[in-house]
């Protein structure tokens, strides 16, 4: 052990103490987030002002408790295994916490439903288990909207763009853990104010998709609600009906645009937003992303033709919001595509699983790990024949080492691994195969889309419990790609 009484692995009593400060910080951020649906509930009138008032109060005794107990450890430093156990026990104890306005509501979940809607709001999943959203109080549909936008980014980059104690190098175990992506570019030297930067664009997204929302047939409530859930790629609706509930183009239209934008790296929008328009399409990632959307628009919408549909909105914009949705891991629905054909089907599917580009708001494997192992096969397919020629991947004119290569693969082969293993848990359960597929499929890629079970004509509600609790799980692993949570349970993690 070192003169700074650290151990070997870097943890030790004081700095679980240190990891149960920041857990106390994060309890009261949580507690001013509800705020905001309990002064929408005294709004309108609503009787589920108190329960948000109760976890309230809850999240602020237990978070100040906490940080008043761990005043002495001010200071302290934060190492990698630290990072990971903030990192994801923050959004376990934001869920936990999270789910109990849903509870205690006047159309009250038990606590698996509630546990399920809270995790698929702060992931950004969006698949639901209320069965009548229009009977929600405003309070409730708020905070649903609230936890994805919060979640879009990440919570504990929330909390780095808030505190100006957290700005310092040893909060770069958190922000790695929880930025999704092959690597982690940093806007500026100091972490604080990357965070703040890509709120920043975040916030501003939000405001400008508000606006063109109310301009719509949309009112502030619903469009402030839609905001929340498309920039960050979430997909809670206000109506049971969805999108659809308008029966407008022009919102489909708006929402589509928006929904690729949560689906590009922020970093790169930040750089728009400062004027710097080609690196945009210059980055191979984002091209291919870009690229990738068209291909799939307009395979759909010709094999819509091809079944006799006609018309700009059928043809265009219909398959341009499903693709959106899709890719982007969205889940929102305008219209139902599970009458499109198998086809159809099979690629809404394969855009789960490939999702958008690393940095954004989506799930999914990310657009960067699928270019690179595409590129590598392609270089494997050339070296059988040329056994002495040396083949590099290259991302953005940058060569991918080896070890990144190979955590790739690794990354590839577990998200396979989990959707099987998730699928074969839940047909267990007495779920159909193709019922649980697409299910897990949308659990571990934070997409929400249902389809037959799950789908227009039913609802996650109709899982059995624990299909709903192996759901829950997965839209975690997904969330934070697998190694967050999965380094979690080696013993050589908690050895010291």
């Amino acid at each position: 052990m070192n003169n700074r009484g650290i151990g070997r692995y870097g943890l030790d009593v004081t700095n679980y103490r240190l990891v149960g400060r920041i857990f106390g910080l994060l309890l009261i951020i949580e507690g001013l987030l509800l705020l905001l649906p309990m002064l929408v509930c005294i709004m309108y009138g609503e009787s589920d002002w108190q329960a948000f008032a109760i976890t309230m109060t809850m999240a602020l005794t237990v978070g100040l408790t906490i940080r008043y107990f761990t005043r002495d450890i001010k200071g302290r430093m934060l190492y990698r295994r630290e990072g990971y156990i903030v990192t994801s026990g923050a959004w376990v104890l934001f869920t936990f916490f999270g789910m109990i306005p849903f509870m205690l509501s006047t159309t009250p979940l038990d606590m698996t439903d509630a546990f399920f809607e809270t995790m698929s709001g702060f992931t950004t999943t969006g698949a639901s288990v209320i069965g009548d959203v229009d009977a929600q109080s405003h309070g409730i549909l708020m905070w649903r909207a609230q936890t994805q936008w919060t979640g879009g980014l990440g919570i504990v980059l929330f909390m780095l763009a808030l505190l100006p104690s957290l700005n310092q190098s040893s909060s770069l175990p958190m922000f790695n853990a929880e930025i999704t992506g092959v690597t982690h570019d940093k806007l500026h030297p100091r972490i604080r104010q990357t965070a703040k930067s890509l709120w920043i664009v975040y916030g501003t997204l939000t405001f400008m998709m508000i606006v063109f929302l109310m301009i719509g047939p949309m009112d502030w409530f619903d469009a402030v609600c839609h905001s929340f859930s498309t920039l960050s790629t979430g997909g809670f609706s206000t109506h049971n009906e969805g999108v659809s509930y308008w029966h407008s183009d022009y919102v489909a239209v708006v929402m589509s645009v928006f929904m690729l934008m949560g689906g590009i790296n922020f970093i790169l929008l930040y750089n728009v937003r400062r004027g710097m328009i080609k690196p945009l399409w210059r980055n191979d990632v984002s091209r291919s992303y870009i690229i990738l959307v068209f291909l799939f628009v307009i395979l759909i919408s010709v094999s819509l033709l091809s079944d006799g549909y006609s018309g700009l909105s059928d043809l265009v914009i219909r398959p341009l919001f499903l693709v959106s949705s899709a890719i982007t891991s969205t889940g929102y629905t305008y219209g139902n595509f599970e009458l499109w054909g198998v086809v159809i089907f099979m690629l809404v599917v394969v855009m789960m699983i490939i999702g958008a580009c690393a940095g954004s708001t989506t799930g999914g494997m990310k657009m960067d790990r699928v270019l690179a192992l595409w590129k590598n096969m392609k270089g494997q397919t050339y070296k059988t024949l040329h056994p002495n020629h040396i083949e590099y991947v290259r991302l953005n004119d940058r060569v991918v080492g080896h070890e990144t290569m190979s955590r790739i693969a690794a990354f590839g082969m577990s998200y396979m691994l989990m959707i099987i293993l998730g699928t074969l848990a839940i047909c267990a359960m007495g779920v159909d195969f193709d019922d649980s597929l697409f299910a897990v499929v949308s659990g571990i890629g934070n997409s929400g889309l249902g389809y037959g079970l799950t789908g227009v004509e039913g609802g996650f509600g109709l899982l059995p419990a624990g299909a709903k609790w192996v759901l829950s799980i997965l839209m975690l692993v997904g969330r934070l790609e697998i190694f967050t949570i999965t380094v979690l349970f080696t013993t050589s993690f908690w050895r010291r």
